[in-house]
């Protein structure tokens, strides 16, 4: 989900509503992976859950291109769909990854609907110089960018579309 402050690889381990919290690398990905607790709370990007009781979350951070890719399914391990927060290049700090959001992100459904989130905190902030220009010119590269490979089918990329989890 949109935030204010960095994201960082590990912070969802901190959260009091998951089971089980996982983070491995493959090659130059690092895979994290958060189960939600049986009482989790719901969660929703418009009227679709992307959390609650028995939900994994996964977060994918391509270091080579400084995408980060969210991944959602639900308690059955169906893929709800895709949220990629609009960050500035990764930073390693600590052993940790770490990006700062600019405002904006893509939401993919299954279905290929696509929706930008947080065009109106994004232009706000713009125009009360809360960005940088250089942060602006980036996310809005980075929105065209993304939404252009996304429309070619070229993103996300066949490793985290065909990504599963064997269920126990």
């Amino acid at each position: 989900m949109p935030a204010s402050t960095s994201i960082t690889s590990g912070q969802w381990q901190t959260n009091v509503h998951l089971a089980d919290y996982r983070a491995e690398w493959l090659g130059s990905m690092l895979v994290e992976r958060a189960t939600w607790l049986p009482t989790a709370p719901w969660q929703q990007i418009g009227n679709l859950n992307i959390a609650g009781p028995h939900y994994i979350w996964l977060r994918f951070w391509l270091v080579e291109t400084d995408d980060m890719i969210e991944k959602y399914l639900d308690e059955q391990g169906r893929s709800v769909g895709y949220y990629v927060p609009i960050c500035t290049p990764f930073q390693r700090r600590a052993g940790q990854l770490l990006a700062n959001p600019l405002l904006l992100a893509l939401w993919m459904q299954v279905n290929g609907q696509l929706t930008v989130l947080g065009e109106s905190d994004f232009e706000r902030a713009t125009r009360q110089g809360q960005l940088t220009p250089v942060e602006v010119e980036h996310a809005e590269f980075r929105i065209r960018t993304l939404t252009t490979a996304i429309h070619q089918k070229r993103f996300p990329p066949a490793i985290i579309r065909n990504f599963t989890l064997e269920r126990r």
